[in-house]
């Protein structure tokens, strides 16, 4: 399928090695959202939705992707595709190539500007036909299961049942995919679904991933007209130089914001690191200070238990001379009174000299 084209108005030859990634918003529009890709857009969606002979698609209309503010302040939305199927369905997709905490609310509020924007004045709520919520996401979004496409609607907390069919949210994780089918565990051979969701993976990073090309172009060759019509479609958008260098403008962009979001991580991480230790800095000197004032009022005690000491000793001085002066006195009484010295002595405990 791939061959040179001599492009007459550049006067060069320009080769497809490669292929756009059709997860950049314009190629993914100019891929589903074409009036003359109806084909291609009706077997995708018949894919994703996994209908059956009731409920499949035989036609769709491209919308308008630009919901217009309904008030001042409301937030404009420009969807990457928006079509309304045969039986009246309203369906939206979204292709989300990078990482963002609130993928889930920005989906429900797109859903929700999507299904009010059908109300319009004088007509019945009845008029209010299902929308359906398709965000197909390159990176992880629900940590909670390793199933790759999973679907929400409103249900009964206890019984499960549905409150109505009008909202159904569907999360596809490509990723999980991916790693699925590089173990064999699923199988685009067999699976419509997947064959169509491993064509927006076929390209990651700017590489094209060729053994899945290979395998999906057999597909392909192999009786799927649709997957045939878009891989003449996405070769034919490869091959256009003005596509191409807007292709590489986004995928600048897109590597440019990836290494902005590693730097900012990496600077998220020395920061919470830096507050980490100075959080320990700071415990470590509250620790410190409260040592030092507990060394502080141990001193403090000591001291005033020394100068206690001090204290009661200076009092045991005074009563120890107050003692040996009345000693004396009473000694030299006796001695005056013709009382032995030796006996005086022996009595006051004072030496003959001290007498």
């Amino acid at each position: 399928m791939r061959q040179t084209v001599i492009l007459k108005e550049e006067k060069e030859v320009y080769s497809p090695r490669t292929y756009v990634d059709l997860k950049a918003d314009f190629a993914f529009k100019r891929m589903f959202g074409q009036p003359d890709g109806q084909s291609v857009l009706v077997a995708f969606l018949n894919a994703l939705l996994g209908a059956d002979a009731e409920t499949k698609i035989t036609s769709a209309s491209i919308l308008n992707t630009d919901l217009e503010r309904e008030h001042e302040g409301d937030k404009k939305a420009v969807l990457d595709l928006l079509a309304r199927t045969n039986r009246g369905d309203l369906a939206h997709v979204e292709i989300q190539v990078t990482g963002n905490p609130h993928l889930a609310k920005r989906q429900l509020y797109y859903w929700s500007r999507i299904y009010a924007k059908q109300m319009e004045k004088g007509r019945p709520y009845s008029d209010l036909r299902r929308t359906i919520s398709i965000l197909i996401s390159n990176v992880d979004v629900l940590p909670q299961t390793q199933r790759y496409h999973s679907v929400f609607g409103l249900y009964e907390r206890q019984e499960h049942f549905p409150l109505t069919d009008v909202i159904e949210l569907h999360v596809i994780e490509l990723q999980k995919l991916l790693k699925r089918a590089a173990k064999s565990e699923a199988d685009p051979w067999t699976e419509p679904e997947i064959r169509w969701l491993l064509l927006l993976g076929a390209v990651q990073g700017g590489e094209v991933q060729t053994k899945l090309m290979e395998k999906l172009e057999a597909i392909a060759m192999s009786g799927d007209i649709e997957l045939l019509e878009a891989f003449g479609r996405w070769e034919d958008m490869s091959r256009d130089p003005k596509v191409w260098a807007k292709y590489e403008m986004w995928h600048k962009a897109m590597m440019d914001d990836a290494a902005y979001k590693a730097e900012m991580e990496l600077l998220l991480a020395e920061r919470a690191s830096l507050k980490s230790e100075t959080e320990t800095l700071k415990s470590e000197t509250e620790t410190l200070k409260s040592e030092t004032e507990s060394l502080k009022s141990e001193a403090e005690s000591l001291k005033s238990e020394t100068e206690s000491l001090k204290s009661e000793a200076e009092s045991l001085k005074t009563e120890n001379e107050q003692m040996h002066a009345r000693l004396l006195e009473m000694g030299r009484t006796l001695l005056l009174n013709g009382m032995d010295a030796s006996e005086v002595a022996r009595l006051t405990g004072l030496s003959p000299e001290e007498l």
